[in-house]
């Protein structure tokens, strides 16, 4: 599966272009830039069936809206980050002054263990509040043996989103961060912002998420 990673946004958002077989692919995290992103997708033959977003800040849906009139896929979000799709402030907006922040309607609600199913891929919800209370990893695996987490700022290399902004909440990130040291799988994590990296790495060096810190 190659997935194609788009650095996109003032903020150096990752977006996410899955191919999903026949053609068709989802696309996570549409962060701004949404020509680029359906000229990608279309470069690379894939028509664009689903929007997928980990969490409601303006860095991560400011594309979907544009992505989804022209394709028609629908948005997929946590139920408990809506607010944050139509609120600037809510969304953060105000970390870049001179960006427009451009609204969306979700048009499917998710929840912790649903499985979104495309293609030939399924992706399942994981719940991981704290960036956001309705931040999400979504969990896949790519047919060849390699288990995917696409993991919002749930957690970076070497570092973890933020807690402090609206529904942000620092309890509730440790219970998060406690859930992802008790996965026993493997993950290539592919991160809302910076490099891919394994969630056995994490568990080793990212200070957050290593025992001892807490």
């Amino acid at each position: 599966m190659d997935i194609i990673q788009l650095v996109l946004s003032p903020l150096a958002t990752n977006c996410y272009i899955v191919p999903t077989g026949a053609g068709e692919a989802v696309v996570i995290d549409p962060a701004d830039d949404e020509e680029k992103i359906l000229d990608t997708a279309a470069k690379a033959g894939l028509a664009i069936k689903k929007i997928l977003l980990t969490h409601g800040h303006f860095d991560h849906i400011g594309g979907a809206a544009y992505i989804k009139e022209q394709t028609g896929a629908p948005i997929y979000i946590h139920k408990a980050d809506t607010e944050l799709l139509t609120d600037p402030v809510k969304a953060l907006a105000f970390f870049c002054p001179g960006k427009p922040f451009v609204s969306c309607e979700p048009d499917v609600l998710f929840d912790n263990g649903d499985v979104i199913k495309q293609g030939s891929l399924e992706f399942t919800v994981m719940s991981t509040p704290g960036h956001t209370a309705g931040s999400v990893c979504f969990l896949c695996s790519d047919g060849n043996g390699n288990d995917i987490m696409f993991a919002g700022d749930t957690i970076f290399k070497d570092s973890i989103g933020r807690s402090d902004g609206y529904s942000g909440d620092p309890e509730v990130q440790l219970r998060t961060l406690d859930k992802l040291k008790e996965l026993e799988k493997d993950y290539i994590i592919y991160p809302g912002h910076g490099e891919s990296t394994t969630l056995s790495a994490e568990k080793r060096y990212n200070p957050f998420l290593s025992d001892g810190l807490f």
